[in-house]
């Protein structure tokens, strides 16, 4: 007799472990389908027929794994996180912050990173306004703010920032500005990014030397 598939992954038996490893694709899978669900269609075209028939899986497969479509919602957005996290460390490791020049660098590249396909910023800004109204997923993406800003902070701190973690919000607030702005545009001008982002990183970094003299 075959053994009816659990309702939720929290239920389901046990499994060999090669059983598992093979079972890590296929969920992924199915959250990177309902990330691109998000891109083309909003969350509220999240379901798991559309995700299903997206991913190219079995209906089945999607319940298998998420018991609801708000849960379905929220790991992709888990998912998103990791994913954009990992693109910002390679940044980082490629162009290591050593002035106020590089730095500014670094946030045009991250720019170019996450417009390039749109999808990024798309689905960010699909999942604030979902996070609106989901009490669960906006916790994580407070989470999600505070991870982005501890991470700059910590450049910005090592360039002698007086407050870095208030200048890494400041300068996170003006590139999602940024990419909100370019949504509707056919081409960003980086360029123009890099302007304006130059006086302020470069005041953010002078902030010390400005109170030395305002004491003097």
């Amino acid at each position: 007799m075959k053994r009816a598939l659990p309702k939720s992954p929290g239920r389901r038996r046990a499994a060999p472990a090669a059983a598992e490893a093979a079972e890590l694709p296929r969920r992924e899978a199915i959250l990177d389908a309902a990330l691109e669900v998000i891109t083309e269609h909003g969350t509220e075209g999240v379901t798991h027929r559309s995700v299903a028939a997206q991913a190219g899986v079995a209906l089945g497969s999607t319940t298998y794994y998420f018991a609801s479509r708000d849960e379905l919602v929220r790991e992709a957005f888990r998912r998103y996180v990791t994913r954009v996290l990992a693109l910002l460390n390679a940044i980082l490791l490629e162009r290591q912050p050593k002035d106020a020049a590089s730095v500014v660098d670094f946030l045009v590249a991250v720019v170019r990173a996450e417009t390039a396909g749109r999808w990024t910023v798309i689905v960010e800004y699909e999942l604030v306004l979902r996070a609106a109204r989901d009490p669960e997923l906006a916790a994580d993406f407070h989470r999600y703010e505070r991870a982005l800003a501890s991470g700059l902070a910590e450049a910005l701190e090592r360039l002698g920032a007086p407050q870095p973690f208030d200048a890494a919000r400041t300068l996170i607030a003006l590139v999602r500005g940024f990419e909100l702005d370019g949504l509707t545009r056919a081409n960003a001008d980086l360029d123009e990014m890099k302007r304006r982002l130059s006086p302020v990183v470069e005041l953010a970094l002078r902030g010390n030397d400005s109170r030395r003299k305002e004491k003097s």
